[in-house]
């Protein structure tokens, strides 16, 4: 892949984009505080983990606008650069204006890169099936699937092969293959994709 064209903010490895956004601490919590860093054109949000307390920053919101734009992926992990100290984090929750669908709040969960978590990933199709050949129209049921997983190795996807399916047939969740280094995450099976009888059928 070139990826020349990229702005510096972004880094790629095997199955994952990393996308480095420079924050700043911010003092003080509340509407007001909130309201003065959005008039500054900067964005209040927090780091978060587990059984520690969180840590409050602020950031540009283009950076992260324009990682998103160009990576499309929601799983990007970020890699959160304050003045003394970096977090390696997922964006958990994006609060946005109700008008407008500016950001207002964001909330980022620290990982870490040797521990497993679970995240939500969409569910591509490859191949074309001997259904849609004979006239079916394919049809995905599920269009995300849940993985464990530790945080560099997060698929951009989940591919499923449609090549053989015929009308009238599913893929369920237990015949995926998972993408290397992951699990996929389900008590009960379910139908994944399908191929739907074609009228001349």
């Amino acid at each position: 892949m070139d990826c020349t064209w990229l702005h510096p903010i972004f880094q790629y490895g095997l199955n994952m984009d990393t996308m480095n956004l420079s924050a700043e601490y911010r003092q003080g919590t509340g509407k007001g505080n909130a309201r003065k860093l959005r008039r500054s054109g900067h964005i209040p949000a927090l780091v978060y983990r587990d059984g520690v307390p969180p840590l409050l920053i602020h950031f540009d919101p283009r950076d992260l606008l324009l990682g998103f734009e160009k990576i499309g992926n929601p799983n990007t992990l970020v890699n959160v650069q304050l003045s003394d100290t970096e977090r390696l984090c997922l964006v958990k929750d994006v609060q946005r204006h109700p008008v407008d669908g500016r950001l207002r709040h964001v909330d980022f969960y620290k990982v870490n890169d040797t521990e497993e978590i679970e995240v939500e990933v969409s569910v591509t199709a490859t191949g074309k099936s001997v259904g849609v050949a004979m006239g079916g129209r394919l049809q995905v049921i599920r269009r995300t699937l849940m993985i464990r997983c530790k945080p560099q190795d997060i698929p951009r996807t989940v591919e499923v092969d449609v090549t053989d399916l015929d009308q009238d047939q599913f893929i369920r969740a237990s015949e995926i293959s998972a993408p290397a280094n992951t699990e996929l995450v389900f008590g009960n099976d379910f139908n994944i994709v399908t191929v739907i009888r074609g009228r001349a059928a």
